[in-house]
Protein backbone atom coordinates (compact mmCIF):
# COMPACT_ATOMS: atom_id res chain seq x y z
CA UNK A 1 0.00 0.00 0.00
CA UNK A 2 2.72 2.13 0.69
CA UNK A 3 4.62 2.04 -2.80
CA UNK A 4 1.04 2.42 -4.52
CA UNK A 5 0.88 5.85 -2.68
CA UNK A 6 4.42 6.97 -3.41
CA UNK A 7 3.75 6.46 -6.98
CA UNK A 8 1.07 7.90 -6.91
CA UNK A 9 2.63 10.75 -5.55
CA UNK A 10 5.88 10.91 -7.93
CA UNK A 11 2.85 10.59 -10.93
CA UNK A 12 1.07 13.61 -9.17
CA UNK A 13 4.70 15.37 -8.66
CA UNK A 14 5.50 14.66 -12.57
CA UNK A 15 2.57 15.84 -14.01
CA UNK A 16 2.36 19.28 -11.88
CA UNK A 17 5.99 20.03 -13.02
CA UNK A 18 4.94 18.70 -16.65
CA UNK A 19 4.06 22.01 -18.65
CA UNK A 20 0.35 21.44 -20.39
CA UNK A 21 -0.57 23.76 -23.49
CA UNK A 22 -4.12 24.96 -23.71
CA UNK A 23 -5.70 27.48 -26.44
CA UNK A 24 -8.29 29.89 -26.85
CA UNK A 25 -11.87 29.12 -28.36
CA UNK A 26 -10.51 30.17 -31.93
CA UNK A 27 -7.46 27.27 -31.81
CA UNK A 28 -7.85 23.28 -31.53
CA UNK A 29 -5.00 21.59 -30.09
CA UNK A 30 -2.61 20.08 -32.42
CA UNK A 31 -2.61 16.95 -30.18
CA UNK A 32 -4.95 15.24 -28.32
CA UNK A 33 -4.89 16.91 -24.47
CA UNK A 34 -3.38 16.82 -22.56
CA UNK A 35 -0.61 18.02 -24.45
CA UNK A 36 2.74 18.48 -23.16
CA UNK A 37 5.40 21.73 -23.79
CA UNK A 38 9.03 20.50 -24.52
CA UNK A 39 10.70 23.19 -25.89
CA UNK A 40 9.27 27.00 -26.59
CA UNK A 41 9.66 30.02 -29.13
CA UNK A 42 12.48 31.68 -29.45
CA UNK A 43 15.01 28.97 -27.49
CA UNK A 44 18.70 29.25 -28.72
CA UNK A 45 19.36 26.40 -30.67
CA UNK A 46 23.35 25.87 -32.83
CA UNK A 47 22.80 28.84 -35.55
CA UNK A 48 19.13 29.35 -34.90
CA UNK A 49 16.50 30.57 -32.79
CA UNK A 50 13.95 27.89 -32.62
CA UNK A 51 11.09 29.16 -34.30
CA UNK A 52 8.13 27.03 -32.66
CA UNK A 53 7.10 25.02 -29.97
CA UNK A 54 7.66 21.45 -29.33
CA UNK A 55 5.24 18.82 -27.79
CA UNK A 56 5.98 15.63 -26.46
CA UNK A 57 4.70 12.20 -27.94
CA UNK A 58 6.45 10.31 -25.05
CA UNK A 59 9.14 8.17 -27.09
CA UNK A 60 5.63 7.19 -29.43
CA UNK A 61 5.44 7.55 -33.26
CA UNK A 62 2.09 7.58 -34.90
CA UNK A 63 -0.21 9.47 -32.66
CA UNK A 64 -2.72 11.61 -34.36
CA UNK A 65 -2.46 15.58 -35.18
CA UNK A 66 -5.40 18.00 -35.63
CA UNK A 67 -5.93 21.22 -37.49
CA UNK A 68 -5.88 23.80 -35.21
CA UNK A 69 -8.52 25.84 -37.20
CA UNK A 70 -10.44 25.63 -40.39
CA UNK A 71 -7.92 26.11 -43.72
CA UNK A 72 -6.26 24.67 -46.41
CA UNK A 73 -3.17 22.58 -47.26
CA UNK A 74 -1.12 25.35 -48.70
CA UNK A 75 2.05 23.20 -48.61
CA UNK A 76 3.68 19.86 -48.04
CA UNK A 77 7.06 19.19 -48.03
CA UNK A 78 9.11 15.76 -47.35
CA UNK A 79 12.61 15.83 -47.23
CA UNK A 80 15.66 13.84 -45.09
CA UNK A 81 16.67 16.70 -43.32
CA UNK A 82 15.08 19.79 -41.55
CA UNK A 83 11.56 19.44 -40.85
CA UNK A 84 11.18 15.50 -42.27
CA UNK A 85 7.44 15.55 -43.53
CA UNK A 86 5.99 18.35 -42.91
CA UNK A 87 2.70 20.27 -43.42
CA UNK A 88 2.02 23.80 -43.86
CA UNK A 89 -2.13 24.86 -43.24
CA UNK A 90 -3.25 28.57 -44.54
CA UNK A 91 -6.47 29.81 -41.80
CA UNK A 92 -8.81 32.28 -43.10
CA UNK A 93 -7.73 35.11 -39.92
CA UNK A 94 -4.49 35.12 -41.66
CA UNK A 95 -2.33 32.80 -39.68
CA UNK A 96 -0.62 29.81 -41.15
CA UNK A 97 0.17 26.70 -38.75
CA UNK A 98 2.52 24.24 -39.39
CA UNK A 99 3.59 20.34 -38.28
CA UNK A 100 6.45 18.98 -38.77
CA UNK A 101 8.60 16.01 -38.16
CA UNK A 102 5.43 13.35 -39.36
CA UNK A 103 5.77 9.89 -39.95
CA UNK A 104 2.66 10.40 -42.77
CA UNK A 105 -0.26 12.49 -43.50
CA UNK A 106 -3.65 11.79 -43.07
CA UNK A 107 -4.51 9.22 -45.89
CA UNK A 108 -6.38 11.86 -48.69
CA UNK A 109 -3.30 14.46 -48.17
CA UNK A 110 -0.64 11.07 -48.24
CA UNK A 111 -2.90 10.20 -51.09
CA UNK A 112 -2.46 13.41 -53.18
CA UNK A 113 1.82 12.92 -51.89
CA UNK A 114 2.09 9.89 -53.35
CA UNK A 115 -0.06 10.33 -56.51
CA UNK A 116 2.67 13.53 -57.32
CA UNK A 117 5.52 11.46 -56.34
CA UNK A 118 4.54 8.83 -58.46
CA UNK A 119 3.49 11.19 -61.65
CA UNK A 120 7.28 12.99 -60.82
CA UNK A 121 9.24 9.82 -59.75
CA UNK A 122 10.74 11.51 -57.17
CA UNK A 123 10.28 10.88 -53.37
CA UNK A 124 11.45 14.35 -51.72
CA UNK A 125 8.95 17.25 -52.56
CA UNK A 126 8.32 20.73 -51.94
CA UNK A 127 5.18 21.30 -53.27
CA UNK A 128 2.80 24.47 -52.82
CA UNK A 129 -0.97 23.76 -53.13
CA UNK A 130 -3.40 26.14 -54.88
CA UNK A 131 -5.89 27.55 -52.07
CA UNK A 132 -8.83 25.16 -51.22
CA UNK A 133 -7.37 22.14 -53.46
CA UNK A 134 -7.26 20.18 -50.18
CA UNK A 135 -9.64 21.87 -47.38
CA UNK A 136 -9.43 21.02 -43.64
CA UNK A 137 -12.31 21.83 -40.95
CA UNK A 138 -10.57 22.30 -37.23
CA UNK A 139 -9.71 19.06 -35.25
CA UNK A 140 -9.41 17.17 -38.16
CA UNK A 141 -6.94 14.49 -38.40
CA UNK A 142 -3.89 16.05 -41.11
CA UNK A 143 -1.24 13.72 -40.13
CA UNK A 144 0.64 11.44 -37.79
CA UNK A 145 3.30 12.29 -34.99
CA UNK A 146 6.74 10.74 -35.99
CA UNK A 147 10.74 11.84 -35.89
CA UNK A 148 11.91 12.56 -39.85
CA UNK A 149 14.07 15.08 -40.49
CA UNK A 150 16.85 16.43 -38.49
CA UNK A 151 14.36 15.52 -34.97
CA UNK A 152 16.48 14.28 -32.43
CA UNK A 153 13.85 12.02 -31.27
CA UNK A 154 9.57 11.33 -31.41
CA UNK A 155 8.04 14.90 -30.90
CA UNK A 156 5.75 17.48 -32.85
CA UNK A 157 7.34 20.69 -34.08
CA UNK A 158 4.48 23.29 -34.04
CA UNK A 159 4.55 26.99 -35.21
CA UNK A 160 2.24 29.33 -36.10
CA UNK A 161 3.17 32.20 -39.28
CA UNK A 162 1.95 35.80 -40.39
CA UNK A 163 0.69 34.07 -43.82
CA UNK A 164 1.90 37.49 -45.68
CA UNK A 165 5.43 37.86 -44.01
CA UNK A 166 5.95 34.49 -43.79
CA UNK A 167 7.48 35.46 -39.85
CA UNK A 168 7.72 32.69 -36.99
CA UNK A 169 4.82 34.00 -34.55
CA UNK A 170 5.30 33.51 -30.62
CA UNK A 171 2.25 31.02 -29.67
CA UNK A 172 2.17 32.42 -26.62
CA UNK A 173 0.86 35.37 -27.97
CA UNK A 174 -1.62 34.36 -30.11
CA UNK A 175 -4.10 32.43 -28.44
CA UNK A 176 -1.55 29.35 -26.98
CA UNK A 177 -0.99 29.55 -23.35
CA UNK A 178 1.00 27.56 -20.42
CA UNK A 179 -0.05 28.24 -16.60
CA UNK A 180 2.85 29.90 -15.47
CA UNK A 181 3.85 31.34 -11.47
CA UNK A 182 7.64 31.12 -11.78
CA UNK A 183 9.72 33.65 -12.70
CA UNK A 184 13.20 34.23 -14.44
CA UNK A 185 16.18 33.64 -12.94
CA UNK A 186 19.43 35.81 -13.30
CA UNK A 187 22.28 33.20 -13.48
CA UNK A 188 24.87 35.36 -14.89
CA UNK A 189 25.96 38.43 -16.60
CA UNK A 190 28.93 39.79 -18.61
CA UNK A 191 30.08 43.47 -18.97
CA UNK A 192 31.76 44.42 -22.25
CA UNK A 193 33.98 47.07 -23.99
CA UNK A 194 32.09 48.38 -26.95
CA UNK A 195 32.48 50.98 -29.69
CA UNK A 196 30.66 53.66 -30.99
CA UNK A 197 28.87 51.16 -33.84
CA UNK A 198 28.39 48.27 -30.83
CA UNK A 199 31.16 45.87 -32.06
CA UNK A 200 33.20 44.06 -28.98
CA UNK A 201 36.59 45.39 -28.22
CA UNK A 202 38.29 41.93 -28.25
CA UNK A 203 39.75 41.22 -24.61
CA UNK A 204 37.30 43.42 -23.20
CA UNK A 205 35.12 41.49 -20.98
CA UNK A 206 34.30 40.46 -17.62
CA UNK A 207 31.58 37.97 -15.39
CA UNK A 208 29.84 39.89 -12.69
CA UNK A 209 29.69 37.86 -9.33
CA UNK A 210 25.80 37.52 -8.24
CA UNK A 211 24.19 38.65 -5.75
CA UNK A 212 20.06 38.30 -4.83
CA UNK A 213 18.91 40.94 -6.71
CA UNK A 214 21.63 43.98 -6.37
CA UNK A 215 24.80 43.22 -7.88
CA UNK A 216 28.31 44.78 -8.13
CA UNK A 217 31.26 45.07 -10.09
CA UNK A 218 34.18 47.05 -9.99
CA UNK A 219 36.27 46.93 -13.59
CA UNK A 220 39.97 47.30 -13.87
CA UNK A 221 41.56 50.58 -14.40
CA UNK A 222 41.72 51.08 -18.15
CA UNK A 223 39.19 48.78 -18.70
CA UNK A 224 37.46 51.59 -21.10
CA UNK A 225 39.52 53.67 -23.48
CA UNK A 226 38.33 57.08 -23.84
CA UNK A 227 35.36 56.96 -26.82
CA UNK A 228 34.53 53.16 -25.65
CA UNK A 229 31.10 52.21 -23.86
CA UNK A 230 29.78 49.17 -22.17
CA UNK A 231 27.35 46.81 -22.62
CA UNK A 232 26.00 43.49 -21.16
CA UNK A 233 24.87 39.91 -21.40
CA UNK A 234 22.66 37.78 -19.57
CA UNK A 235 22.28 33.97 -18.91
CA UNK A 236 18.57 33.47 -17.92
CA UNK A 237 16.25 30.51 -16.82
CA UNK A 238 13.05 30.61 -17.03
CA UNK A 239 10.91 27.96 -15.54
CA UNK A 240 7.50 27.91 -15.72
CA UNK A 241 6.99 26.41 -12.04
CA UNK A 242 9.61 26.75 -9.26
CA UNK A 243 11.96 23.61 -9.75
CA UNK A 244 10.07 22.68 -13.00
CA UNK A 245 10.81 22.81 -16.25
CA UNK A 246 13.17 25.79 -17.76
CA UNK A 247 12.77 27.56 -21.22
CA UNK A 248 14.20 30.40 -23.05
CA UNK A 249 13.81 34.09 -22.10
CA UNK A 250 11.09 36.27 -23.64
CA UNK A 251 12.32 39.46 -23.08
CA UNK A 252 14.87 41.47 -21.24
CA UNK A 253 14.72 45.44 -20.90
CA UNK A 254 17.77 47.71 -19.61
CA UNK A 255 18.53 51.33 -18.73
CA UNK A 256 20.11 53.45 -16.30
CA UNK A 257 18.55 56.98 -14.53
CA UNK A 258 19.73 58.95 -17.18
CA UNK A 259 20.00 56.90 -20.26
CA UNK A 260 16.80 55.54 -22.44
CA UNK A 261 15.79 51.85 -22.82
CA UNK A 262 17.48 48.63 -24.99
CA UNK A 263 15.43 45.43 -24.80
CA UNK A 264 14.92 42.53 -26.81
CA UNK A 265 11.82 40.72 -27.11
CA UNK A 266 10.85 37.50 -28.81
CA UNK A 267 7.43 37.98 -30.16
CA UNK A 268 8.00 37.34 -33.66
CA UNK A 269 11.32 35.79 -35.61
CA UNK A 270 12.39 36.37 -39.93
CA UNK A 271 13.44 32.89 -41.06
CA UNK A 272 16.20 34.93 -43.23
CA UNK A 273 17.88 36.25 -40.16
CA UNK A 274 17.67 33.04 -38.00
CA UNK A 275 21.87 32.63 -38.48
CA UNK A 276 22.12 35.97 -36.76
CA UNK A 277 21.71 34.54 -33.46
CA UNK A 278 25.24 34.48 -33.38
CA UNK A 279 25.40 38.13 -32.93
CA UNK A 280 22.17 38.00 -30.72
CA UNK A 281 24.23 35.63 -28.45
CA UNK A 282 28.07 35.47 -27.22
CA UNK A 283 29.16 33.13 -29.39
CA UNK A 284 32.84 32.76 -28.64
CA UNK A 285 32.08 32.49 -24.67
CA UNK A 286 29.37 29.85 -25.64
CA UNK A 287 31.76 27.54 -27.24
CA UNK A 288 34.62 28.40 -23.96
CA UNK A 289 31.76 27.63 -21.53
CA UNK A 290 29.15 26.17 -22.83
CA UNK A 291 26.77 29.12 -21.16
CA UNK A 292 24.80 30.87 -23.83
CA UNK A 293 24.60 34.63 -22.67
CA UNK A 294 21.75 36.53 -24.40
CA UNK A 295 23.33 40.29 -25.84
CA UNK A 296 21.34 43.45 -24.50
CA UNK A 297 22.45 45.40 -27.33
CA UNK A 298 23.73 44.96 -31.03
CA UNK A 299 25.41 46.35 -33.22
CA UNK A 300 24.66 48.57 -36.08
CA UNK A 301 25.06 45.36 -38.70
CA UNK A 302 22.71 43.38 -36.95
CA UNK A 303 19.34 42.94 -38.85
CA UNK A 304 17.47 41.50 -35.79
CA UNK A 305 13.99 42.83 -35.88
CA UNK A 306 13.48 41.84 -32.08
CA UNK A 307 14.67 45.29 -30.57
CA UNK A 308 11.75 47.34 -30.09
CA UNK A 309 13.97 50.58 -29.34
CA UNK A 310 16.60 52.36 -30.99
CA UNK A 311 20.00 52.91 -30.11
CA UNK A 312 22.69 49.85 -29.88
CA UNK A 313 22.07 49.59 -25.79
CA UNK A 314 25.49 50.65 -24.98
CA UNK A 315 25.74 53.28 -22.26
CA UNK A 316 28.72 55.77 -21.29
CA UNK A 317 30.59 55.29 -18.46
CA UNK A 318 32.89 58.05 -16.93
CA UNK A 319 36.46 57.70 -15.42
CA UNK A 320 36.63 56.99 -11.51
CA UNK A 321 32.70 57.10 -11.76
CA UNK A 322 29.45 54.17 -11.02
CA UNK A 323 26.12 53.84 -13.10
CA UNK A 324 23.50 51.89 -11.73
CA UNK A 325 21.85 49.59 -13.90
CA UNK A 326 17.95 48.77 -14.04
CA UNK A 327 17.55 44.91 -15.44
CA UNK A 328 13.98 43.68 -16.13
CA UNK A 329 13.87 40.06 -17.27
CA UNK A 330 10.02 39.10 -18.15
CA UNK A 331 8.78 35.64 -19.39
CA UNK A 332 5.92 35.55 -21.82
CA UNK A 333 3.15 35.08 -19.29
CA UNK A 334 3.90 38.56 -17.51
CA UNK A 335 5.89 37.57 -14.86
CA UNK A 336 9.18 39.81 -13.94
CA UNK A 337 11.97 40.00 -12.24
CA UNK A 338 13.90 43.21 -11.25
CA UNK A 339 17.98 43.46 -10.57
CA UNK A 340 19.95 46.06 -10.32
CA UNK A 341 23.60 45.94 -11.23
CA UNK A 342 26.01 48.69 -10.06
CA UNK A 343 29.37 49.23 -12.25
CA UNK A 344 32.46 51.52 -11.65
CA UNK A 345 35.17 52.23 -12.76
CA UNK A 346 37.65 52.56 -10.42
CA UNK A 347 40.62 54.75 -12.83
CA UNK A 348 40.70 57.03 -15.08
CA UNK A 349 39.54 56.38 -18.73
CA UNK A 350 42.23 54.82 -21.39
CA UNK A 351 43.79 56.98 -23.90
CA UNK A 352 41.49 57.17 -26.94
CA UNK A 353 41.81 54.19 -28.89
CA UNK A 354 43.51 54.45 -32.76
CA UNK A 355 40.93 53.12 -35.38
CA UNK A 356 41.16 49.50 -35.18
CA UNK A 357 38.53 48.60 -38.10
CA UNK A 358 38.86 49.59 -41.66
CA UNK A 359 38.49 48.29 -44.65
CA UNK A 360 41.71 47.88 -45.87
CA UNK A 361 42.97 45.24 -42.98
CA UNK A 362 39.52 44.06 -42.18
CA UNK A 363 36.07 42.21 -43.39
CA UNK A 364 33.69 44.71 -42.49
CA UNK A 365 29.88 43.80 -42.32
CA UNK A 366 28.28 46.10 -44.08
CA UNK A 367 30.03 45.75 -47.51
CA UNK A 368 30.84 42.83 -49.77
CA UNK A 369 33.98 41.44 -51.14
CA UNK A 370 35.00 39.55 -54.48
CA UNK A 371 38.33 37.75 -55.05
CA UNK A 372 39.31 36.47 -58.51
CA UNK A 373 42.92 34.32 -58.49
CA UNK A 374 43.65 32.09 -61.78
CA UNK A 375 40.35 29.77 -62.21
CA UNK A 376 39.13 30.83 -58.50
CA UNK A 377 36.97 33.16 -57.58
CA UNK A 378 35.59 33.70 -54.04
CA UNK A 379 32.15 36.50 -53.47
CA UNK A 380 31.72 37.68 -49.75
CA UNK A 381 28.20 39.30 -49.54
CA UNK A 382 27.31 41.93 -47.20
CA UNK A 383 25.92 41.03 -43.80
CA UNK A 384 28.41 38.25 -43.76
CA UNK A 385 30.36 38.40 -41.17
CA UNK A 386 29.00 39.56 -37.31
CA UNK A 387 31.84 41.63 -36.23
CA UNK A 388 34.52 43.07 -38.60
CA UNK A 389 36.59 39.89 -39.09
CA UNK A 390 40.72 40.72 -39.91
CA UNK A 391 41.04 39.79 -43.59
CA UNK A 392 42.92 36.45 -44.35
CA UNK A 393 43.23 35.46 -47.90
CA UNK A 394 45.85 32.98 -49.00
CA UNK A 395 45.77 31.88 -52.55
CA UNK A 396 49.14 29.79 -52.60
CA UNK A 397 47.24 27.75 -49.55
CA UNK A 398 43.89 28.19 -50.55
CA UNK A 399 42.57 29.52 -46.96
CA UNK A 400 39.79 31.93 -46.59
CA UNK A 401 39.47 33.26 -42.84
CA UNK A 402 39.57 30.42 -40.62
CA UNK A 403 36.74 27.81 -39.48
CA UNK A 404 36.35 29.25 -36.41
CA UNK A 405 35.06 32.43 -37.57
CA UNK A 406 31.46 32.24 -37.75
CA UNK A 407 29.14 33.89 -40.67
CA UNK A 408 25.69 34.87 -40.83
CA UNK A 409 25.59 34.58 -45.08
CA UNK A 410 27.14 31.61 -46.74
CA UNK A 411 30.27 33.06 -49.53
CA UNK A 412 30.37 32.04 -52.86
CA UNK A 413 33.42 30.16 -54.33
CA UNK A 414 33.78 29.26 -58.06
CA UNK A 415 35.78 27.51 -60.10
CA UNK A 416 36.72 27.34 -64.41
CA UNK A 417 37.33 24.22 -65.43
CA UNK A 418 39.97 24.09 -68.57
CA UNK A 419 38.86 20.35 -69.55
CA UNK A 420 35.23 19.84 -68.64
CA UNK A 421 35.83 16.02 -69.23
CA UNK A 422 33.83 13.99 -66.09
CA UNK A 423 33.23 17.86 -65.21
CA UNK A 424 30.07 16.24 -62.64
CA UNK A 425 32.35 14.62 -60.52
CA UNK A 426 34.21 17.06 -59.40
CA UNK A 427 33.05 19.35 -56.45
CA UNK A 428 34.35 21.99 -54.47
CA UNK A 429 35.06 21.52 -50.82
CA UNK A 430 35.70 23.62 -47.78
CA UNK A 431 38.15 21.70 -44.89
CA UNK A 432 37.67 18.74 -46.96
CA UNK A 433 33.92 18.40 -46.60
CA UNK A 434 31.78 18.31 -49.77
CA UNK A 435 30.23 21.36 -50.65
CA UNK A 436 26.99 21.02 -52.93
CA UNK A 437 28.04 22.04 -56.41
CA UNK A 438 26.92 23.32 -59.20
CA UNK A 439 28.14 22.87 -62.76
CA UNK A 440 27.41 25.30 -65.62
CA UNK A 441 28.97 26.76 -68.74
CA UNK A 442 32.19 25.09 -67.59
CA UNK A 443 32.03 26.70 -64.47
CA UNK A 444 31.94 24.78 -60.60
CA UNK A 445 29.82 26.91 -58.19
CA UNK A 446 29.31 26.03 -54.58
CA UNK A 447 28.34 28.03 -51.53
CA UNK A 448 29.94 27.72 -47.90
CA UNK A 449 28.87 28.24 -44.54
CA UNK A 450 32.17 27.98 -42.73
CA UNK A 451 35.57 29.34 -43.86
CA UNK A 452 38.81 27.58 -43.87
CA UNK A 453 40.82 25.83 -46.46
CA UNK A 454 39.15 25.29 -50.01
CA UNK A 455 39.57 23.01 -53.00
CA UNK A 456 38.83 20.66 -55.78
CA UNK A 457 38.26 17.06 -55.31
CA UNK A 458 36.68 14.12 -57.67
CA UNK A 459 34.13 11.63 -56.08
CA UNK A 460 34.00 8.60 -58.17
CA UNK A 461 32.95 5.98 -55.94
CA UNK A 462 29.42 5.16 -55.96
CA UNK A 463 27.46 4.48 -52.65
CA UNK A 464 27.32 1.35 -50.94
CA UNK A 465 23.62 0.22 -49.79
CA UNK A 466 23.46 -2.83 -47.04
CA UNK A 467 20.83 -5.53 -47.55
CA UNK A 468 18.35 -5.69 -43.95
CA UNK A 469 17.33 -9.09 -42.71
CA UNK A 470 13.72 -8.41 -43.27
CA UNK A 471 14.12 -8.10 -47.11
CA UNK A 472 12.82 -11.36 -48.14
CA UNK A 473 10.98 -12.73 -51.18
CA UNK A 474 8.52 -15.14 -49.25
CA UNK A 475 5.25 -15.59 -48.48
CA UNK A 476 5.43 -14.13 -45.06
CA UNK A 477 7.33 -11.09 -45.86
CA UNK A 478 4.88 -7.50 -44.86
CA UNK A 479 6.23 -6.17 -47.77
CA UNK A 480 8.45 -3.86 -45.69
CA UNK A 481 11.85 -3.49 -46.80
CA UNK A 482 14.63 -1.11 -45.93
CA UNK A 483 18.43 -1.06 -46.90
CA UNK A 484 21.14 0.77 -45.10
CA UNK A 485 23.39 3.36 -47.42
CA UNK A 486 26.05 5.40 -46.94
CA UNK A 487 28.42 7.60 -49.33
CA UNK A 488 32.06 8.26 -48.88
CA UNK A 489 31.92 11.82 -49.55
CA UNK A 490 29.42 14.11 -51.46
CA UNK A 491 26.34 12.43 -49.87
CA UNK A 492 23.50 10.80 -50.86
CA UNK A 493 21.50 13.36 -53.71
CA UNK A 494 18.96 10.79 -55.29
CA UNK A 495 17.13 7.10 -54.56
CA UNK A 496 14.82 5.09 -56.17
CA UNK A 497 12.66 1.59 -55.90
CA UNK A 498 10.97 -0.22 -58.28
CA UNK A 499 8.86 -3.62 -58.21
CA UNK A 500 8.43 -5.04 -61.50
CA UNK A 501 9.52 -2.24 -63.11
CA UNK A 502 7.23 0.22 -61.74
CA UNK A 503 8.36 2.87 -59.28
CA UNK A 504 7.38 2.27 -55.29
CA UNK A 505 7.71 5.32 -53.07
CA UNK A 506 10.66 5.10 -50.42
CA UNK A 507 12.08 7.17 -47.98
CA UNK A 508 15.31 8.07 -46.76
CA UNK A 509 16.17 8.79 -42.99
CA UNK A 510 19.41 10.44 -43.18
CA UNK A 511 20.68 10.46 -40.11
CA UNK A 512 20.10 6.32 -39.59
CA UNK A 513 21.23 6.50 -43.44
CA UNK A 514 18.11 4.64 -44.33
CA UNK A 515 16.35 3.63 -47.10
CA UNK A 516 12.73 1.98 -46.78
CA UNK A 517 9.61 1.22 -49.05
CA UNK A 518 6.35 -0.81 -48.77
CA UNK A 519 6.75 -3.10 -51.62
CA UNK A 520 3.02 -4.27 -52.51
CA UNK A 521 2.57 -7.96 -51.64
CA UNK A 522 2.52 -11.13 -52.00
CA UNK A 523 5.09 -11.70 -53.50
CA UNK A 524 4.54 -13.91 -56.88
CA UNK A 525 7.23 -15.88 -58.68
CA UNK A 526 9.36 -13.68 -61.02
CA UNK A 527 9.15 -10.64 -58.65
CA UNK A 528 12.23 -8.43 -59.49
CA UNK A 529 13.49 -5.58 -57.04
CA UNK A 530 15.55 -3.04 -57.36
CA UNK A 531 16.87 0.02 -55.66
CA UNK A 532 19.19 3.01 -57.40
CA UNK A 533 21.06 5.46 -55.07
CA UNK A 534 23.31 8.11 -56.58
CA UNK A 535 25.88 10.40 -54.50
CA UNK A 536 25.97 14.52 -55.51
CA UNK A 537 28.38 13.42 -57.88
CA UNK A 538 26.19 11.47 -60.09
CA UNK A 539 27.88 7.70 -59.28
CA UNK A 540 24.80 5.29 -58.99
CA UNK A 541 24.73 2.22 -56.91
CA UNK A 542 22.09 -0.82 -58.01
CA UNK A 543 20.79 -3.74 -56.57
CA UNK A 544 18.13 -5.81 -57.32
CA UNK A 545 16.61 -8.89 -56.38
CA UNK A 546 14.25 -11.61 -58.20
CA UNK A 547 12.51 -13.98 -56.41
CA UNK A 548 13.11 -17.82 -58.47
CA UNK A 549 11.69 -18.24 -61.93
CA UNK A 550 8.30 -20.58 -61.71
CA UNK A 551 8.47 -24.37 -61.96
CA UNK A 552 8.04 -25.69 -65.33
CA UNK A 553 4.54 -27.08 -65.71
Amino acid sequence: MRYSILLVAFVATVFCRAQMLTSDSLWSLPMASPVELSAGFGDLRPNHFHMGIDLRTFGKENLPIYAIQDGFVSRMRVSSVGYGWVLYIDHPNGYTSVYAHCNQFAPNIQQFYLDTSKALQQNELDLMLPKNLIAVKKGELVALSGNTGGSSGPHLHFELRDTKTEHALNPFLHGFHTSDNGQPILSGVRIYAVDTNGYEIQGKSVNVVMGQNVHRVDLAPGFLSTGQRIAMAINVTDQFTPGGRSLGLFSAEIWTPSAPHFAFELDELDFEDGRYINAHHDFAYAQQSKKKYQKIFRSKSNPLTIYPYEGCGSFELRGKDSLAFSLMLRDVNGNESLHTIWVHHPGPLGPEASIKYNAQTHWLPNQSYAYKNGQWQILIDSLSFFEPTLKSLDWSTKRVGSASIQLSKPIQISYLLKDTAGAKQFCLTMNNKYLPTAFKDGVLSASSKTLGTFGLRKDMLAPTITEKTNNKLDSLNNGAWSWLVKDDFSGIASYSCWQNAEWVPAYYDAKNGLISAQMRIPFAAGTHIELRVKDAAGNERVIQRSTPLAPLR
